[in-house]
């Protein structure tokens, strides 16, 4: 996955990474260090009352963890 195109993740797209690595919402929310409730949120369908997206930074740190993208430590 290329950083410079990351953009905000869909409900679609969060549900295929943690299936892809066999972890659980909340799991997933504890890397990156918001409520199971937040990440309920973000996995919400879109356009239902409670979808909230997933912030840009959550996004990138959840797969740094992951190992799916790599850390940028200089900006190049």
């Amino acid at each position: 996955m290329d950083t410079t195109t990351l953009t905000l993740p869909t409900p679609d797209e969060i549900r295929n990474v943690l299936k892809k690595h066999e972890i659980t919402r909340e799991t997933a929310a504890g890397l990156v260090h918001v409520s199971l409730r937040a990440f309920h949120n973000w996995m919400a369908p879109e356009g239902s009352p409670h979808h909230r997206a997933m912030p840009l930074s959550a996004w990138e740190l959840l797969l740094i963890k992951l190992g799916e993208i790599e850390v940028d430590r200089y900006g190049q």
